[in-house]
């Protein structure tokens, strides 16, 4: 992802309405996809794109301390539908879901909330941005992007990706109903 101070105005329309574009189209697809992972595969490389970074995960809370790495974008052979980290306050995701709230790191090597997962260190992740995937029933898990250089992350990414997670959400729950 770009440093959004160096973007001119016009990059920032441009890169807005590629977001506002995702969400529709997402929207649309989610109606008519009745496999939840391939919706949750498709999620994950829309929101790559769509803000334009290196990895994306979507992590679903599979029991009250873990999150499995459920779908994910540009990690390696099996890491995703296997790896797991805690999802208490000692992770990323697991603080986003303690908090219920987004969490935003913009350089992980000054963190001092949680510790780095090895998984993230070992793919070389700088910056982050967790949001929470809420069901009607509870949190589903977390949608988190990652970065491999310090970025500065700002209010419209993360807006995106909870409305994003926001709709994701939506359609979890209408696929658990069917």
């Amino acid at each position: 992802m770009a440093d959004p101070s160096r973007r001119s105005n016009s990059d920032e329309i441009d890169r807005l309405r590629r977001q506002r574009a995702t969400l529709a189209e997402f929207g649309a697809h989610a109606l008519r996809n009745d496999d939840l992972d391939a919706l949750l595969q498709e999620a994950a490389e829309r929101v790559s794109d769509a803000i334009e970074v290196d990895l994306v995960k979507i992590m679903q809370l599979i029991d009250e301390r873990t999150l499995l790495i459920r779908a994910g974008v540009n990690w390696r052979p099996g890491v995703v539908g296997h790896a797991t980290m805690a999802s208490d306050e000692s992770t990323p995701g697991g603080y986003a879901l303690q908090h219920d709230a987004p969490v935003i790191s913009r350089d992980l090597a000054t963190e001092t909330r949680f510790e780095i997962p090895e998984i993230l260190s070992s793919h070389g992740v700088k910056s982050m941005i967790n949001v929470v995937i809420r069901g009607k029933d509870g949190p589903f898990g977390v949608l988190e992007v990652d970065a491999r250089e310090p970025c500065d992350f700002d209010e419209d990414d993360t807006n995106f990706l909870q409305n994003y997670a926001n709709l994701l959400a939506g359609a979890i729950d209408r696929l658990a109903g069917q």
